[in-house]
């Protein structure tokens, strides 16, 4: 452990550790009233007995001082995993969970019955993680801290161009080849060729090319090999000033020492290992705090945010959780539809059932089933009700099993841990058997509630989840959606700046669209580093920030932010000398409209003017003011500007999505130019989907924003893609291993779908599409226009031979509405409504 004075303790560490805690204590519950306060108290004293007798006091105050360094940096912190359990932890400020009203057990975390010594995670802000780290060696020194090393092993990808490269093959061979290594294990190569329809191309070539064939041999001997030794993501050494006489060092990538030994490695070597872990949702909610403060003055603690707030609930049932963290995938989405939390123990059982044990061992279905009064709740015997209560008789928590092991013999929740955490050795079942069914005996309980107890004891295995944890991850996740409900600009804003999330950045800017906050596109007047929030009008949008246009250098960028705000374009050329390359993108995008006063039928005038300056901008110091030279845009027009006129004709979407990094369609949404066709084939809109019954039979469309294949209890790969068309939230399309046969890659390889389901009630809110049928959207699309061209080419001819003139728009329109009913869902017609896509394009 580090020094006392090293950590500021004067005197003994135990009676140090007692102070703090009571006193933090008497902090913490001070609103709480006497009975929670002296509950605490004396689950504080029940701690504090076992860290005694294990000699840990120094451990808790080690941690608690990194974690007071990180809150002295003005950097979010909150702790996760089973430590969110201990009152004593919660007392220091290491954790921002209150355990007792939760239900959370300190024997989970730590026990006389194990005495390994226990991990205590710390989340922080990802922007600000290698800040910590520096501080950290500034505080402790050098010589009691190192970073921990971690051994990258061969995966999917980096076994193929490995072994691709010893091999000998193109780069571009390789590359491509890698692309399709997507969910599934270096060493289940050969197996996924066999049984995977997208990879049906890729094996016909492997069985044709011996080097293809050995390729595949030698990326699954590589799988899981050692490849490389790097820093690992979290991990940090603590130790008093002997550590570097105890473990190797060497250098990293951020050039902090790390330890050879890996995590492994710490308990044989006796080496405290503190996990620090950046997360970036930790960021964007300190960057909406922050933007927040920026604008109004007023600060937001979000660890003082009431855990009862209607409004945030109600988006939370609604499933408009998009950027909200845990619980943003497709799948949390309609599990959040089906469950409709109503209070913040709801969240922490929904993040706890959506994980791969209990998902296998269909725990969602029968807790839903007993939520929603589809089924009694089964509590097997009157004195386990209490403890099987929240979740409606199914055992989902580790702390539940514990509670069900201690009720049935009294061993104390200490050893009920360790017999929760044998569980899962088969070799230790029948031992554990015997023992429950003779002291449970022992202690009243028939043996027919034995044998169902012991049942659902023996099953759990590693199906279970520590409440704990989910109690960690439920915290930010009600904070990230109360932010999305009460301060939605500032929270997009952290989102996009960021991202924190499994959703691209477009997708984010549409839901901006759908909750009213407009996207502000590059303005070199106001655009900073960052994602910004301006008023506009009585609300709130938000601006982009100058790294997201393509080609700009970071010292163009740096200059233009130091100088801003700039008096005219001659004064914004001198001061940024920006690149011709990077002064013509930000005329395209409109970054330089306010030299032309907003004025965008200009906006071809300026980038001619820009395109004609010739010479040497002239250097400006910093500390000198510019003489204002006016530098105007000319009125240009004749043969020689009609070559820039095309950005007219070209449209604003295009220029955004060309030169924007991201890709991001600011002025609109990449959907638009099809809602026409949309409106032509009965295309129901994503935001109409909720308003329809199961079984309906729809079209959908959109850009493909995310493909996950989650572990299912049958066994069988059932792909979910989720599709946005810009009108609201994105549709989840479920393909299941019938469809995958029919569609083949195209479901992992297609960005812009047309797709053909059935619509999946999801509970009280969400609703989900069956797929049975897709297609490349822009094939539809060229298509239908070929044969609107041939239909009106038809239809003039025929008006020639008749001696008619003016009736071929609308036979033209005629066959196109003819080839759209042919293409309608025949359930769909007169339901869905069609007409939101004129109002739409209106």
């Amino acid at each position: 452990m580090p020094e006392a004075s090293v950590i500021g303790i004067t005197g003994d560490p135990l009676t140090e550790l007692w102070a703090r805690a009571r006193s933090g204590i008497d902090q913490r519950y001070a609103d709480a009233g006497r009975p929670a306060l002296g509950s605490a108290h004396d689950r504080l004293a029940h701690e504090m007995a076992t860290v005694e007798s294990l000699g840990f006091a120094s451990y808790f105050l080690t941690v608690a001082k990194v974690a007071d360094i990180v809150r002295g940096m003005g950097i979010r912190i909150q702790a996760r995993g089973s430590g969110v359990g201990s009152v004593l932890n919660y007392a220091l400020h290491t954790s921002s969970v209150e355990p007792i009203g939760n239900g959370l057990l300190w024997e989970r975390f730590l026990s006389p019955e194990r005495q390994t010594l226990p991990d205590i995670d710390l989340d922080v802000e990802s922007s600000r993680r290698h800040d910590i780290y520096r501080t950290i060696f500034q505080t402790f020194g050098g010589a009691r801290v190192s970073l921990m090393s971690m051994t990258n092993a061969y995966r999917g990808r980096g076994a193929v161009r490995d072994a691709g490269l010893a091999l000998g093959m193109p780069d571009t061979q390789v590359a491509t080849i890698a692309k399709q290594m997507w969910r599934f294990n270096a060493r289940d190569f050969r197996a996924a060729l066999a049984e995977k329809p997208e990879l049906e191309e890729l094996a016909a070539e492997v069985r044709e090319s011996a080097q293809l064939d050995l390729l595949v041999d030698l990326t699954a001997r590589l799988d899981r090999l050692p490849r490389h030794i790097s820093v690992h993501p979290c991990g940090v050494i603590l130790s008093d000033a002997s550590l570097l006489d105890r473990t190797p060092v060497q250098a990293s990538g951020m050039g902090l020492p790390m330890s050879q030994f890996d995590k492994h490695d710490m308990d044989p070597m006796g080496l405290i290992k503190l996990d620090i872990l950046g997360v970036r949702m930790q960021s964007a909610m300190a960057h909406a705090v922050e933007e927040h403060h920026r604008l109004t003055g007023e600060h937001i603690d979000l660890d003082r945010v009431p855990l009862d707030d209607p409004a945030t609930f109600e988006l939370i049932r609604s499933t408009r959780t998009l950027g909200i963290f845990q619980i943003e995938s497709p799948g949390q989405m309609e599990l959040v539809g089906k469950l409709q939390p109503e209070e913040f123990n709801d969240l922490t059982v929904e993040i706890s059932l959506f994980r791969p044990g209990p998902m296998k061992n269909n725990m969602p279905l029968k807790y839903l089933q007993a939520r929603h009064g589809e089924v009694a709740p089964d509590y097997i015997h009157p004195r386990f009700e209490a403890i099987l209560r929240e979740t409606k008789g199914v055992v989902i928590f580790h702390e539940q099993v514990m509670r069900l092991f201690h009720e049935l013999t009294d061993c104390g929740l200490g050893y009920a841990d360790v017999l929760r955490r044998h569980l899962g050795r088969p070799d230790q079942l029948p031992v554990i058997e015997a023992y429950v069914r003779e002291r449970a005996l022992a202690r009243g309980f028939d043996t027919l509630t034995i044998d169902r107890v012991w049942t659902v004891l023996a099953g759990f295995g590693s199906f279970g989840f520590a409440k704990a944890h989910g109690a960690a991850f439920a915290l930010p996740t009600y904070q990230s959606a109360w932010l999305k409900t009460h301060h939605p600009a500032p929270f997009l804003a952290g989102l996009l700046t960021h991202d924190p999330g499994m959703w691209p950045k477009d997708l984010l800017v549409a839901e901006a669209r759908v909750l009213g906050v407009p996207v502000l596109g590059l303005d070199v007047q106001r655009s900073a580093l960052d994602y910004r929030v301006e008023s506009v009008g009585s609300g709130q949008g938000i601006r982009m920030p100058l790294p997201e246009l393509s080609g700009s250098s970071e010292a163009e960028r740096a200059r233009i932010v130091r100088h801003q705000p700039f008096s005219s374009l001659q004064d914004f050329r001198d001061r940024v000398r920006p690149r011709r390359r990077t002064f013509e993108a930000l005329a395209r995008i409109g970054a330089l409209d306010s030299f032309i006063d907003h004025d965008r039928t200009r906006r071809h005038e300026l980038l001619a003017h820009i395109q004609s300056l010739r010479g040497t901008a002239i250097t400006i110091a910093d500390d000198q003011l510019a003489f204002e030279v006016p530098l105007p845009v000319l009125d240009y027009e004749g043969a020689r500007f009609d070559a820039v006129t095309s950005l007219q004709l070209r449209g604003r979407t295009q220029s955004d999505l060309e030169l924007l990094d991201t890709g991001l369609a600011v002025a609109d949404h990449r959907m638009r130019k099809f809602y026409p066709l949309f409106a032509e084939l009965g295309v129901t809109p994503a935001s109409a989907l909720a308003t329809l019954p199961g079984g309906t039979d729809v079209l959908l469309a959109g850009v493909r924003r995310a493909t996950n294949t989650p572990p299912m209890r049958g066994g069988r790969r059932v792909v979910f893609v989720s599709l946005d068309d810009g009108t609201g939230p994105v549709s989840n399309v479920v393909f299941f291993h019938d469809a995958q046969e029919r569609i083949g890659a195209g479901v992992f390889q297609t960005e812009l779908m047309l797709v053909r389901g059935r619509t999946r009630r999801s509970g009280a809110r969400g609703v989900s599409v069956t797929g049975e049928g897709m297609w490349d959207l822009v094939t539809v699309a060229r298509d239908k226009a070929r044969e609107r061209a041939q239909a009106t080419k038809a239809a003039r001819a025929s008006a020639l031979l008749d001696g008619q003139t003016d009736t071929a728009p609308a036979s033209g329109d005629a066959a196109a509405a003819a080839g759209a009913e042919r293409t309608r869902p025949a359930r769909t017609a007169g339901i869905a409504p069609f007409d939101l896509w004129s109002t739409q394009t209106a």
